[in-house]
């Protein structure tokens, strides 16, 4: 229920948990954003995701920034740490890093993001081929990447490229 995922919220926050991943995607930004009432804003990384506009979309841009700022709406705050781009493949990275890249870096300008993210679509690309795109370019402060027991092909792959750049990553299907 909502108000049982708010407590586990809660309970995240008591045990020390300060970074709070949630994703448009999810549908539970709005209970995020009520979980984290009455928290001061300074003691929580709030990072959050949006899928890529389609690139025959009329206006992929504003598609985007819309997004931003109905997430910023249902997390009741006026930033975000982290905005990802959400589950990007390899065949759409150009259009991706072409277009959304310069609306995320004007809207760290404005203040509402601080730091511009990019998620790999895992399942799709166990290979990390999007995030061997990505790395090439200077545009982005934290990768999530897919890592686990099964697959740890981004040892190789990923990450002697963020570290060396200093791009910041978090993982996923861990």
């Amino acid at each position: 229920s909502e108000q049982e995922s708010i407590a586990v919220v809660r309970q995240a926050l008591d045990l020390g948990i300060n970074l709070i991943d949630t994703a448009e995607a999810y549908g539970n930004e709005a209970i995020v954003g009520k979980a984290l009432h009455g928290v001061p804003r300074d003691q929580v990384v709030i990072a959050t995701k949006k899928l890529s506009p389609a690139q025959d979309h009329s206006d992929p841009a504003g598609e985007f920034r819309r997004g931003l700022e109905q997430s910023l709406r249902r997390l009741k705050t006026d930033y975000v740490d982290i905005y990802f781009l959400h589950g990007i493949r390899p065949a759409h990275y150009r259009f991706a890093h072409d277009v959304l890249v310069p609306v995320l870096v004007k809207m760290r300008e404005e203040g509402k993001l601080r730091y511009i993210g990019i998620t790999e679509a895992f399942s799709l690309d166990p290979g990390h081929d999007m995030l061997q795109q990505a790395v090439q370019a200077a545009c982005w402060d934290v990768m999530m990447v897919g890592f686990s027991v099964l697959n740890q092909s981004a040892r190789s792959r990923v990450f002697p490229h963020t570290q060396a750049k200093g791009i910041g990553v978090l993982g996923m299907f861990a």
